[in-house]
């Protein structure tokens, strides 16, 4: 298939470095729209809609990490330029790093924020046998549009946030508004599942051992200190700055997983000091 309109979103001026940015399962381009109002001055910035996602969810895909990466090629040629920077967030942060890892590609340097550095199968409550159950999407049949919309405005979290605008509109974007008043998701449960199959079996010690370009990991952790409810992802983190000087893994305290979201100004100053080092 061709790359299909609105399934990206550029901004910027092209003669600056380009940044592609990667969104999550489940996510869409708009889990971006705080950071790139930051870093739109600085880099020439693509956010993607990925196979199965947001207004790309059409696009016919066996949803490997191999088809993924075969994808953001297709779109980089589609725009005729080469991405320098990639930066993906949680099951992005994987794609981005099999991406770097593609010699069809010339990244110059690789961001992961909160992803693609500690395995799934090393999580304390899964395994094996329940995997796909603990990590399956809601149910979503017969709920209406009215539920989730509720949901995002009683939450005290998003309340009190300066860029509540931009959570209530990414994670509205993840439905799709046509089919009102039912709440349907853009990426189908089946999809979704598919997704699941290959993020427990990614390797990201593996694949990180690989990497030769520097790269940056920024670790959320949604309280104040690390501590033994975070002890397995410190032992990982660790195990891969360890075995390969190139990467740089950082700490960042009181912030929930979607931290692009709810730390926008602290995660693009770590992006650019990335960067531009």
């Amino acid at each position: 298939m061709e790359i299909i309109k609105d399934s990206y979103f550029t901004t910027g001026a092209q003669e600056k470095p380009s940044l592609v940015l990667i969104h999550g399962l489940a996510s869409n381009k708009f889990t971006w729209n705080a950071i790139i109002e930051i870093l739109k001055d600085d880099y020439y910035l693509i956010a993607v809609d990925l196979p199965g996602h947001g207004l790309n969810s059409i696009y016919e895909t066996d949803f490997s990490y191999s088809s993924m990466v075969d994808y953001l090629f297709k779109l980089q040629s589609y725009l005729g330029i080469y991405f320098q920077y990639i930066a993906g967030h949680s099951y992005g942060a994987s794609i981005s790093t099999m991406t770097a890892l593609d010699k069809r590609f010339k990244i110059k340097k690789l961001a992961l924020l909160d992803g693609g550095v500690v395995p799934l199968k090393s999580s304390p409550d899964m395994n094996d046998d329940n995997y796909m159950f603990k990590l399956a999407p809601p149910d979503f049949t017969n709920r209406k549009f009215e539920s989730i919309s509720e949901f995002i405005d009683n939450n005290l979290s998003i309340k009190s946030n300066p860029y509540s605008d931009q959570i209530k509109h990414a994670i509205l974007s993840n439905f799709d508004h046509t089919k009102k008043p039912f709440l349907v998701p853009f990426l189908k449960r089946t999809n979704h599942l598919k997704i699941v199959d290959y993020l427990w079996n990614y390797n990201p010690e593996f694949n990180l051992s690989k990497i030769r370009i520097p790269t940056l990991g920024l670790m959320a952790c949604k309280f104040d200190t690390i501590d033994e409810r975070s002890s397995h992802r410190c032992h990982h983190a660790s195990l891969v700055s360890d075995n390969n000087n190139l990467i740089n893994i950082t700490w960042v305290l009181n912030t929930p997983h979607d931290l692009q979201l709810y730390a926008p100004k602290l995660v693009s100053r770590k992006l650019i000091a990335h960067f531009k080092s």
